[in-house]
Formats: C-alpha cells, sequence, structure tokens
C-alpha cells in the first residue's frame, strides 16, 4: 500500500542515518493503538550497536526533511528506534546475517493449514528475483525442515 513512499523515505533515511555511523535497518507504517492515528517506524542500527544520540539525530533531521519535502500527505507520527533484540527482519540480507538464529515467520499465503513458524533459520537459496528465493528453517512445531518462498512472508523478526 505505502511501497513506493516508503522506498522514497528510506532513501532520505539511509542518507540522515550514514552521516551519524548508522545503517536503515527497515521502515513501516502501522497503525496507532490511540487515537487511530498512523505511526511511521525508522528502525536504523550501527555496528556494534547504535545509541539514543544517534537515533535522536536522525528522528530530528529526517522529521525536518520529510516536513520541507512534504512527502507524507497525511497525519501521522515519526518514531525512530533500534531494532530491538526481537529485530523484525525486512530484507533479505537480514535473513543472510542472521543464518543460524530463531526466528519467527507469519506468512501471506497458508503453507498447509499453517501461517505462523517457529525455528532456527538454517539457510537462504534462490535467484536474484524474491519470487526465486527461499528461506529454509527447521521448524520447532513440526520438527522438520521447512521451505518458506520469501515473497510469502508477511513478518519475520529474531526471538530471543
Amino acid at each position: 500500500m505505502y511501497e513506493d513512499l516508503i522506498r522514497k523515505i528510506e532513501k532520505l533515511a539511509e542518507e540522515i542515518a550514514a552521516y551519524y555511523g548508522c545503517y536503515i535497518v527497515g521502515i513501516v507504517f502501522s497503525s496507532s493503538s490511540k487515537g487511530g492515528g498512523i505511526i511511521l517506524r525508522v528502525y536504523a542500527d550501527a555496528e556494534g550497536g547504535v545509541n539514543i544520540s544517534q537515533l535522536t539525530d536522525i528522528s530530528k533531521e529526517l522529521s525536518m526533511i520529510l516536513d520541507i519535502e512534504d512527502l507524507i500527505d497525511f497525519k501521522y507520527t515519526l518514531e525512530v528506534s533500534s531494532p530491538g533484540v526481537d529485530r523484525v527482519l525486512f530484507k533479505l540480507n537480514d535473513y543472510i546475517k542472521y543464518r543460524g538464529s530463531r526466528i519467527k515467520i507469519l506468512v501471506k499465503n497458508k503453507i498447509g493449514s499453517r501461517l505462523n513458524f517457529i525455528g532456527k533459520l538454517i539457510d537462504v537459496s534462490g535467484g536474484e528475483v524474491n519470487a526465486n528465493i527461499n528461506i529454509k528453517i527447521f521448524d520447532e512445531i513440526e520438527n522438520k525442515i521447512l521451505v518458506i518462498p520469501f515473497f510469502n512472508i508477511k513478518k519475520a523478526n529474531l526471538m530471543s
């Protein structure tokens, strides 16, 4: 729904984050539980971890640029934070980086009779196009290896 807008915001955020020695993990729009507004969540990190000062600086500068560029034509709240311990996996490189980790995956379309999977991220395989990429996990529920198409993943995150 907001894919093009997210790409534009991500490009701006990546330039700002790089200046502060950080990188953007991912960006999402979500509904606020308070008042029904929209939250723009920007997750930033740095090698060795991000600190509150970096997050504050990124937030201030990104907020100013978003206001100037007037990219978002609806009311929203900007939140810039670290991805945390149970970090969301956004990009293919996240899955590659966290091979061997315990993850939780929610899929768009059922695999068998299930939408949720928890297990150890074993491997990432396939081609250059998202439609050909597969995520291989050892599923804790069925105690077997499962292959999940990358394009079918709605949300995934590390589990502590």
